[in-house]
């Protein structure tokens, strides 16, 4: 007879840090991350990404986040351009559209990008 057995193992909690880890580790992956697409376009944010799922100072939950911010931050403002355009095919009709996606990029630009950072850098640090 089998029993099933479950395992305290919380996929909320970050694992414990590496030993050897150095504390640079959690701040260079988050530069990587979050800069690394503007020195190396797409490379350097896959890289970040890589490094953020190969460390164990984040939990899933803030991985996930920590990966998808940037493509979030261009894509909704792309979205929006579309959908402006393909609901006003006129010419010019479109403003609004324009309008909006800069707003909505900037806002991702300027809020969401500097307050993920700073999540993840104390997210990173709070095992170190």
């Amino acid at each position: 007879m089998t029993t099933m057995t479950t395992t305290p193992h919380d996929h909320a909690t970050p694992e414990p840090a590496r030993p050897g880890d150095p504390d640079a580790y959690p701040v260079l992956t988050v530069l990587m991350l979050m800069l690394g697409g503007f020195v190396l376009p797409v490379v350097g944010w896959l890289a970040g990404v890589v490094m953020l799922w190969t460390g164990r100072s984040w939990t899933v939950g803030e991985k996930w986040l920590g990966t998808l911010v940037w493509p979030g931050i261009v894509a909704v403002p792309a979205l929006v351009l579309v959908a402006g355009f393909v609901a006003t095919p006129e010419p010019g009709a479109g403003h609004w559209a324009i309008v909006v996606a800069g707003i909505v990029g900037v806002l991702g630009a300027l809020v969401v990008l500097p307050w993920t950072f700073v999540k993840l850098l104390r997210a990173g640090r709070r095992t170190h």
